[in-house]
């Protein structure tokens, strides 16, 4: 039964990462294949980046004879990014899953059931593991000295190790996130605020390890020490790997077989008073109110605001840029503007920024309003309910708008605030440079929200299993950004590259301006025009 089980649960997981649904025919050979030759080529790329910005890093530490701390940062990066990527997958996975109920209605042992949702839980940590293991073994083999094979093969064991543990972290947040969130009446927002803490705290640890990359070179001996007393896990595998040290493989296996069995027992003797646990959340009453109208475009625009703040993933991976933006603008006022005075000294070697801090902060803004990609994805999530708004007696045009404008009720505010804040730190702007920091992102995010909704439309998928699969979509998000950045960033620096001395920089954004102006024109036009209906038209046929 745990075999079937199991077999089940790796299907489910091919066909998420296949973006095949339940109801056509599973991952054939050569897509299994093609999966394959992928993971190879991720690994290689994980292993020459690794290399080229860590290369001298590992070169250091091995000349000091400290080759297993390179090991041990690599593993305890792994450790966070698998925490980060499986964290959610087991509270949905395991605690969770629509078919716990039925499963557990039929004779199977909930032992067994556990075991095989905690089978692919580890597939995916030993995944993450294994690629970066690998790519620090690959970098000690390059630049540090080279890598025996006796440690090649402990490479490995610790890898199959490490993916235990974090599998038992794993499980515990998600047990506890699941117990959370049965209280509450919206889930939403707790899981992006648990979303949000992981990915800060993954880019934290990869910052402070290549920002302080030069401190960690010349004070090895006390990282070292750090590490054997503070995280000695990460310690005893370093050291495991780099030294062949058998002893310290055992201890390290005990420190990870050890937790997970507990974690295993405990949860399988409770398995079934978690997972049949009611939600506990107070039910919102109805109060009957007056209603007020509102006009058509508006309420589908509410329409698409609802689902947007409504799934976790759909904002995590489709708004995460409106928080950059911010961000960015926050430490550009903390560090009294030193962002754009660094991009023009490295760019054009313009000591003193005057006039141009405003028009560079324009064209920054204006590129980063591509990372935002709210309408990219905002045809294909409605999948199977499409219809809905296709039996309605609507326009193409009325249904695009809306989810352009679903974009920009977002983006427009949060770039206005944002140009603001960069206008505080620029001493003495212009009147002319003011007026372009604010209009030009503007702009910007209007082609955006338009080029997305465009994209999405004749690229975009309705066979997508989730909303969190249609968000996290390739195309949904790289056509949008691809196109914004032609548009902005590309001007900006054909004019710091070649007409620098011609023409002056209000004077050259104005025309970048007017270029994107008329493109937001013709694309909003688009979306009435009897090619953009019949596309519509022929979706989901």
């Amino acid at each position: 039964m745990l075999k079937i089980l199991l077999k089940n649960r790796f299907l489910a997981l091919m066909d998420k990462f296949t973006g095949q649904s339940k109801a056509k025919k599973a991952a054939t050979v050569g897509v299994l294949a093609a999966e394959i030759v992928l993971g190879i080529l991720l690994l290689v790329a994980a292993a020459y980046g690794v290399s080229a910005l860590f290369g001298n890093l590992c070169a250091a530490l091995a000349a000091s004879g400290y080759t297993w701390v390179f090991y041990g940062i690599a593993a305890g990066v792994a450790f966070i990014a698998a925490l980060m990527l499986t964290m959610f997958y087991a509270q949905g996975a395991i605690f969770e899953a629509k078919d716990n109920e039925l499963l557990l209605s039929m004779p199977i042992p909930p032992s067994a059931i556990l075991a095989s949702r905690m089978g692919t839980l580890y597939f995916l940590n030993f995944l993450v593991s294994f690629v970066a293991l690998a790519a620090a073994g690959y970098t000690v083999g390059t630049k540090g000295g080279g890598i025996a094979l006796g440690s090649v093969v402990i490479l490995f064991l610790c890898a199959l190790l490490l993916a235990l543990l974090s599998t038992t972290l794993t499980c515990l947040l998600g047990w506890a996130v699941s117990a959370i969130t049965r209280r509450m009446r919206n889930k939403t927002p707790m899981q992006l605020f648990l979303s949000l803490i992981a990915v800060v705290a993954f880019y934290l640890v990869l910052n402070n390890v290549n920002g302080h990359m030069q401190a960690i070179q010349e004070r090895s001996h006390d990282l070292a020490a750090a590490f054997r007393g503070s995280v000695y896990p990460l310690y005893a595998l370093g050291t495991a790997i780099a030294n062949c040290d058998w002893m310290q493989l055992l201890i390290f296996a005990a420190i990870c077989i050890i937790p997970f069995a507990l974690v295993v027992l405990i949860l399988s003797k409770s398995f079934i008073k978690i997972v049949t646990a009611r939600s506990t959340a107070k039910k919102q009453k109805y109060e009957a109110t007056s209603l007020k109208s509102n006009g058509l475009v508006w309420a589908l625009t509410k329409k698409d605001l609802t689902r947007f703040f409504n799934s976790a993933p759909y904002m995590l991976n489709t708004g995460l840029g409106l928080l950059y933006v911010v961000g960015l603008s926050i430490y550009s006022v903390i560090s009294h503007n030193e962002l754009i005075e660094g991009i023009l000294k490295q760019a054009t070697k313009i000591q003193n920024p005057g006039a141009f801090a405003a028009v560079i902060a324009a064209f920054v803004l204006s590129w980063l309003a591509g990372v935002t990609n709210i309408s990219g994805p905002s045809i294909s999530v409605e999948g199977k309910n499409l219809w809905i708004l296709k039996s309605m007696p609507l326009k193409a045009k009325e249904i695009l708008t809306a989810k352009t404008l679903s974009h920009l009720v977002l983006a427009v505010p949060v770039s206005l605030f944002s140009s603001l804040l960069f206008l505080l730190c620029i001493p003495s702007p212009s009147t002319a440079g003011a007026v372009i920091l604010f209009l030009m992102p503007v702009l910007a995010n209007i082609f955006c929200a338009l080029a997305g909704v465009i994209s999405n439309l004749y690229f975009g998928k309705l066979d997508h299993p989730s909303i969190a699969k249609a968000a996290k979509s390739t195309s949904s998000a790289l056509i949008p950004l691809i196109l914004t950045t032609l548009a902005t960033a590309g001007p900006g620096v054909l004019f710091l590259l070649i007409l620098r001395d011609s023409m002056t920089a209000e004077g050259y954004s104005l025309v970048a301006m007017g270029f994107l102006l008329v493109l937001d024109v013709v694309m909003y036009f688009f979306l009435g025009s009897p090619a953009a209906q019949k596309r519509w038209d022929r979706l989901s046929q």
